[in-house]
């Protein structure tokens, strides 16, 4: 399959990489380095970025640590480096957009931070889903079922906003005529 971008070879991969990490204020997941990095251009897939990352904590330009069980990566010092004597050689647009993608994961991966739901059986038949906006606010409702339970869980997670913000304009709706 032919592939259109500008990024083409193992090291502009690494460049392309190294690039995006200087963005980040965190360690990240593997799958997060891809979304940011696959979403900058298309000239390279999946295999070529792991193989090119991969040789990129070999030289230690990129260290893994784990944090509850999960594998986080994060740009070294000599990554920061290299990335800064070799960032005029990633196209401006390439470069703009590594930027905008590492800033677009950075929001997803806070804003899922800040919102939780999670499921307590209290008897056969009744369950208490917790649904939390961290610092803004939480809410807890009975269901009668496992299945009702993980409905509203994964609802939550996915529009915790709009939640809210029904909420609130339910609880305020007479405010705004008195």
């Amino acid at each position: 399959m032919a592939r259109f971008g500008f990024i083409r070879t193992k090291d502009e991969i690494k460049f392309l990489i190294l690039t995006c990490m200087t963005y980040l204020p965190f360690p990240v997941t593997f799958a997060a380095i891809v979304d940011i990095c696959t979403w900058c251009d298309d000239g390279f897939g999946y295999f070529e970025l792991s193989e090119a990352f991969s040789e990129l904590q070999d030289s230690q330009h990129v260290e893994k640590s784990t944090e509850n069980d999960t594998e986080l990566f994060a740009i070294t010092e000599k990554g920061r480096e290299t990335a800064q004597a070799f960032q005029s050689r990633l196209p401006f647009t390439v470069r703009e957009a590594a930027e905008l993608s590492a800033l677009r994961v950075i929001r997803k991966l806070r804003r899922d931070a800040q919102v939780s739901a999670e499921t307590e059986q209290i008897s056969e038949k009744d369950y208490v889903v917790t649904m939390t906006m961290q610092d803004v606010f939480s809410i807890q409702m009975h269901v009668v079922s496992q299945t009702q339970a993980a409905y509203l869980e994964q609802h939550f997670q996915k529009h915790a906003e709009d939640v809210y913000q029904h909420l609130l304009s339910t609880m305020t709706s007479e405010y705004e005529t008195e």
